[in-house]
């Protein structure tokens, strides 16, 4: 109790006797009250007066109390160290105060996870480099720095308490590949780094690797084959190519179709090969890609090539002729047969392109004036010199230096490769389990091939596991999952996992069912047509009549633009919105919704098809299985 407080009781105490001195009796005594009862309120006065003081110190030291605790087990406040400022070439940090990624450029390898995982669209990929474009929406999500897979982290989020939890990875060596189990090696997505180029390089590099180990090691009669490559997405196409070239015994193992990961992208998606600072590596080519003229060189600056070449003696367009011909004569082989006749002709003008920009850019660096005497001066007492540099800086912008291409021509291109070559492997047989063997240094695979699930064993030497991050689908544990409905007079599966293809559906009645992005993206592919960062409705006989559905909430990683547009469909009424909904029953023809909290059911509603985009099982289970430690 405060002074002021208990001043106040004895004001109205002073009152009341004195009112009652003014007009009480005396009879009874002061206040209509004996001396007693007098004595009786006075000690319960004191009494919840001593009640209130106490409780008011309580309350008073545990407040500091619990802050002072509070305070000793936050952590540390991260900002950058000496060492990382050097790094950065700075000698103090000038930047916000408030808690926003910074990113070091000589360790970013141009994956482009952390920007994928930030849903604030803090990041974005700038001349192959992550960089923090908008610092000041920074939520202090540190996801980006938990996706980097590089060590050190390439991205950290500075001046934030949060602690960083690290993306569960599998241990393995760095530099060799192998695991904590030796003669099991990891490769791809599954080991944490999502590249595509780097996956193909590793592919090719385990393989050098095995080869060169088994070459030293003693032999294994009771091994049937040299190495076994679990997923053929890109990295395992690359190990198993060079496993071919290098006359290994291999078997490739794939539960789905080879190069599920890019089979899986949207058709007509541009795919680009990052990080695109460095020259493409790997046992399966990218020669026949990128030749369209719209992917590439957009970003070449610099002088009009075709004016500088224009303005020169006709010989010189003669020689640039006779050098692309020897040139394409040169890589046309390198492409798959199956393409060569369709890629001849781009092929030709791609390589008359990069020769001509390559002799305009020794010409202008030795100033402007008249072309033809810059030409005779600077080119021609080098001519031979010149042009071998030219013609293999234009051979390794078909062979190396690959910005990336679409889909459909990847797919064409690395199949076409992995043919010519005859590569063997082995689609629709899963891998069950990898136990290593007690009487010698190999390991015995377990398999499952075909719907009838025909058990095969391979003795292999080594194991090569190349699997994507996510194995199988989630699924939505209803009980005819695997429903069939009549299209156009055969048999199709009414649930999906993925959707490569938005376009081939229209006038149809959908549901999807997740809160990530694949499902939001797909919900707009299916209800709209995007152009750029906006959308536009369908045309009215191609429209779509689709439904989200969203069990619980959006997933934090949604991205802002993501669920832009999605709202934009909803608002526009191109698309329904259900969240905290879920499906109770499928039948051919609708579906039965219900509130997953309580159980009641809300609507029945048509449909078609159901994608269910409520992402996939981490392999983390098999991998533990075999005995890798997941860290």
């Amino acid at each position: 109790m405060r002074p002021f407080n208990l001043f106040i009781c004895l004001v109205l105490i002073a009152m009341l006797v004195w009112l009652n001195r003014m007009f009480g009796t005396n009879d009874i005594g002061l206040g209509g009250l004996s001396w007693f009862g007098w004595f009786s309120i006075f000690l319960v006065m004191a009494g919840v007066g001593f009640v209130v003081i106490l409780n008011d110190s309580a309350r008073a030291f545990g407040f500091f109390r619990d802050r002072d605790q509070r305070a000793a087990n936050l952590l540390p406040v991260r900002t950058l160290e000496l060492s990382e400022l050097e790094e950065l070439g700075l000698a103090k940090y000038r930047g916000p105060e408030y808690p926003h990624p910074i990113i070091f450029p000589d360790r970013c390898i141009g994956c482009q996870a952390c920007v994928d995982a930030c849903p604030h669209d803090v990041l974005a990929i700038v001349d192959g480099r992550a960089a923090s474009v908008a610092p000041d929406l920074c939520m202090e999500d540190t996801a980006c720095q938990a996706e980097c897979p590089v060590n050190p982290k390439a991205c950290i989020v500075i001046n934030t308490t949060k602690q960083v939890r690290s993306v569960p990875a599998p241990t393995r060596d760095g530099a060799s590949y192998q695991t904590n189990v030796p003669g099991c090696y990891i490769i791809g997505d599954v080991s944490g780094v999502p590249l595509i180029k780097n996956a193909v390089k590793e592919g090719a590099e385990v393989i050098e690797i095995i080869s060169n180990e088994l070459a030293a090691a003693a032999p294994e009669p009771r091994a049937e084959i040299d190495v076994a490559v679990i997923g053929i997405g890109p990295g395992g196409a690359s190990a198993i190519s060079t496993a071919h070239d290098k006359k290994l015994r291999y078997a490739g193992i794939e539960q789905d179709k080879i190069l599920a990961t890019i089979e899986m992208y949207p058709k007509g998606k541009y795919i680009f090969f990052k990080p695109d600072t460095k020259d493409w590596t790997g046992g399966i080519r990218v020669a026949g890609l990128g030749l369209k003229p719209s992917k590439y060189g957009a970003a070449a600056a610099g002088p009009d090539h075709e004016e500088v070449i224009a303005a020169l003696d006709p010989d010189v367009m003669q020689t640039i002729r006779e050098q692309v011909q020897l040139l394409h004569s040169r890589l046309l082989p390198k492409i798959p047969r199956s393409m060569q006749a369709e890629a001849s002709d781009p092929l030709a003008a791609k390589l008359e392109k990069e020769i001509k920009r390559g002799i305009a850019g020794i010409l202008t660096s030795h100033g402007t004036g008249s072309w033809p005497d810059v030409y005779r001066q600077h080119f021609e007492p080098n001519k031979e010199a010149h042009l071998k540099t030219i013609l293999d800086a234009a051979a390794a912008q078909v062979e190396s230096r690959i910005p990336g291409d679409q889909r459909e021509t990847i797919l064409a291109v690395w199949n076409g490769n992995l043919a010519d070559k005859g590569v063997t492997f082995n689609e629709g047989e899963s891998c069950k389990a990898i136990t290593r063997a007690n009487d010698g240094d190999y390991f015995i695979v377990n398999t499952e091939r075909g719907t009838e699930k025909t058990p095969a064993v391979y003795k292999a030497r080594r194991v090569v596991i190349a699997i994507g991050l996510r194995g199988a689908p989630n699924k939505l544990r209803l009980s005819n999952e695997d429903l069939s409905i009549a299209v156009n007079g055969h048999q199709e599966q009414k649930v999906r996992y993925s959707l490569t293809n938005p376009a081939e559906y229209k006038g149809k009645r959908i549901a999807i069912v997740g809160g990530g992005n694949s499902a939001v993206e797909a919900a707009v592919d299916l209800a709209a047509k995007r152009v750029g960062t906006s959308i536009e409705p369908r045309p009215e006989n191609e429209r779509n009549q689709v439904t989200l559905l969203v069990r619980d909430y959006f997933a934090p990683t949604v991205k802002f633009g993501n669920k832009l547009q999605m709202y934009h469909c909803f608002d526009a009424g191109l698309l329904d919105l259900k969240i905290g909904v879920a499906i109770k029953e499928m039948r051919e023809n609708e579906l039965v919704l219900f509130d997953p909290k309580t159980g009641q059911i809300l609507d029945t509603i048509p449909n078609d098809y159901v994608f269910a985009l409520i992402g996939g099982e981490r392999p983390d289970r098999f991998l533990k299985s075999i005995g890798i430690e997941i860290k």
